[in-house]
């Protein structure tokens, strides 16, 4: 019998892995238009303007532009419609939902020393989503790989010894003790051989390969995802005025990430002599993350010319995972169908790790036509391959995911345009966005149009914003065994009202 040793709970257990794949590195790296609506409706092009709060988490030196202290919150409608993508089958679902995405406020200090030549100070906070992960959508598709390649893969080395269970043992002990000895790969063999859908080539203890149970020449594959969370930055601003020609500014920024991901994933159309059909494996992962990033930026005015530059560090966020899984199968014993189901009831934890995501710099220039409007255009370079994860004392398997994520990763090259036109009170605004994607297996770059009205009633603002925002992202099926790829095409129509009071 295996040899037991005391647990503190039944209910979770620790892992030395961590569980992160690319798929879930994919989503970290996202970021969408979420802002004040004066923001979204210039497609972001703020880095060489300021004066908005949404503007100072883009160039920290915009909020020494502000005339007066500010504040202000947006709320955001988000419409999405995703298209997956398997193997030539389309498959659409829709999902919405109401956000209160960004609230900020700036406070300006003029300094009436005329032999100063720092002319304003100001200091101010926002707070907005980077990313938003609340996405449903679903794929569907025919193939000639299965699942069980998935298990086989794990299962490959591992001594048959830790997959049955033996006289007094229970699904989730087993489950439990295996993550704790030998760790996710252990465990997933586990499921695969309870499910009846790998067998080891002989039932002795020292075994180490396996074969299939299933039998097919295509299955077909459907695949929903469910995910939530968010990725929320805070900055902390400072910015001076000098010679009133050159704004300066550093932002502190606090970053907080959850992710929620849940993945039912079943498996028909195998053989109808199949000794194992219609699979079915469900996993969840919870991810929970804090950290710091810095911005340093400038922006220099020359009469109606403005000249932005901005520097964002790399963003050092600590994670937390758990993870959970369910699997059901359907098989053959002696003529009669048993419905079998492997739920071990288990959360696993997993030991803390960091990610390190790279710094990013932008390049902004805008030209104001005196009172009646602006054009603004904004330039960043993000080098995504040089994204790291690391956990204290070392960990193999991050160096080994750290190590592919240059063959999926390349540089995100943005490019954001925007302009004002103003009618006495009311502002009209339109701006456009586009992002090659992080990911090089996908050409096509993230597009944005955007539109806006805004109102100024003197001591306070009413702006309204449209976006429609289209981005493509791959992602792998499972992270081993299965790897084959399918596309989430996500097309977002997003309506932001914003208001602001002037103190």
């Amino acid at each position: 019998m295996r040899n037991f040793y005391l647990l503190i709970s039944g209910l979770l257990i620790m892992q030395n892995a961590v569980s992160q794949t690319v798929n879930d590195v994919t989503y970290f790296l996202g970021s969408e238009l979420n802002g004040s609506a004066r923001y979204n409706g210039m497609a972001g092009a703020f880095g060489a303007l300021g004066g908005d709060l949404s503007a100072i988490s883009i160039n920290p030196a915009g909020s020494s532009v502000f005339l007066h202290s500010e504040f202000g919150g947006t709320l955001t409608y988000n419409s999405k419609s995703v298209e997956g993508s398997y193997f030539n089958t389309l498959t659409t679902k829709e999902d919405n939902h109401l956000k209160f995405d960004q609230i900020g406020a700036v406070f300006v200090f003029n300094n009436n020393n005329p032999e100063s030549p720092w002319t304003r100070i100001s200091t101010g906070i926002n707070s907005h989503r980077v990313s938003k992960f609340e996405q449903n959508s679903r794929v569907l598709g025919s193939n000639t790989n299965g699942v069980d390649n998935y298990f086989l893969y794990f299962a490959d080395g591992l001594p048959f010894n830790n997959l049955p269970l033996y006289e007094g043992e229970t699904i989730p002990e087993v489950y439990r003790v295996l993550g704790e000895e030998n760790g996710f790969a252990a465990q997933q063999a586990f499921l695969g051989y309870q499910a009846y859908i790998i067998n080891p080539r002989t039932f002795t203890d020292d075994e180490t390969a396996y074969y299939s149970n299933v039998e097919y020449s295509s299955v077909d594959h459907e695949l929903d995802i469910l995910t939530k969370g968010l990725h929320r930055k805070t900055s902390l601003n400072f910015s001076a005025l000098f010679k009133e020609i050159l704004h300066l500014g550093v932002n502190l920024n606090i970053h907080k990430l959850e992710y929620h991901s849940d993945q039912k994933f079943f498996e028909s159309g195998q053989n109808p002599s199949s000794p194992v059909y219609n699979i079915d494996f469900e996993n969840g992962i919870s991810s929970y993350g804090e950290g710091a990033s810095a911005q340093f930026g400038a922006i220099l005015r020359l009469k109606k010319i403005r000249i932005g530059l901005t520097y964002d560090s790399p963003q050092y966020i600590d994670i937390v995972d758990e993870t959970k899984q369910t699997i059901f199968s359907n098989y053959i014993e002696q003529g009669s169908i048993v419905k079998e189901r492997i739920d071990p009831r288990i959360t696993n934890y997993y030991d803390p790790y960091s990610i390190k995501i790279p710094s990013k710099t932008t390049l902004s220039f805008a030209y104001v036509f005196g009172g009646k409007g602006l054009v603004s255009l904004d330039y960043s370079s993000q080098n995504a391959a040089n994204t790291v994860l690391t956990r204290e004392g070392g960990s193999g398997y991050l160096d080994d995911l750290t190590r592919v994520l240059p063959n999926t990763f390349g540089s995100i090259q943005t490019i954001k345009a925007g302009g004002e036109y103003r009618f006495k009170d009311i502002s009209l605004r339109a701006g456009i966005l586009n992002r090659t994607n992080a990911q090089k297996s996908i050409r096509t770059s993230d597009q944005a149009f955007t539109f806006g009205l805004g109102f100024d009633f003197g001591s306070n603002t009413l702006n309204l914003s449209f976006v429609q925002l289209n981005e493509n992202k791959q992602f792998q099926m499972f992270s081993e065994g299965l790897k084959d790829p399918y596309t989430l095409s996500n097309s977002i129509t997003q309506i932001s009202l914003s208001y602001n009071i002037k103190l």
